[in-house]
């Protein structure tokens, strides 16, 4: 098996299977990872977005790494790619562990535009009180619809943003705003 084995500061180790990767794939991911050569890093994002929808689905796989450093790379990729079939993982990055991710994830769901409501929606009505989506949920709504919709949304609006004392809604007036426009 062919797996990226590169000392960080901490000592992990990039634990993805990249057998089925392209040769130039695999010397790009690298290269995303390079904390002292910030220039290859930089470069490596450029080459990998020029690449195009074409590689997103080896990318979907290396959010599954435990790595940050690798997840937030690849996040920044997708993000910049903006292809529609990165929408249920980014949903599923808003809510990730490092807030960075989190907030490369919601400005990817921004990026992609409005097909990105309806998935979001339905993600927060089936969700049980996941505070880090309904964070994420609130940036890219707020992002993503226009003022007369936010207040036709208050309810659900501020039943994300004040997730803490009224998260326990959140699923509730997602569903009434599925039910309503956007079905």
């Amino acid at each position: 098996m062919n797996f990226i084995k590169m000392k960080k500061n901490n000592n992990a180790e990039i634990d993805i299977n990249l057998d089925d990767f392209p040769d130039k794939l695999v010397k790009l991911i690298i290269g995303l990872l390079d904390d002292k050569n910030y220039h290859k890093k930089h470069n490596a994002r450029i080459a990998l977005v020029r690449m195009g929808k074409d590689i997103i689905p080896h990318m979907h796989k290396l959010l599954a790494s435990g790595n940050s450093a690798l997840r937030m790379e690849v996040a920044k990729v997708i993000e910049l790619i903006t292809d529609r079939r990165s929408i249920p993982l980014l949903i599923d990055l808003l809510e990730d562990k490092e807030s960075g991710i989190r907030w490369i994830a919601a400005e990817g769901l921004v990026k992609i535009g409005r097909r990105t409501i309806l998935p979001l929606l339905k993600s927060v009505r089936d969700s049980k009180s996941q505070n880090f989506l309904y964070q994420g949920a609130h940036h890219v709504l707020n992002g993503l619809l226009s003022k007369k919709e936010k207040n036709k949304f208050l309810s659900l609006m501020l039943s994300l943003k004040n997730y803490h004392e009224l998260g326990g809604t959140a699923p509730a007036e997602a569903s009434k705003a599925l039910k309503t426009v956007f079905k």
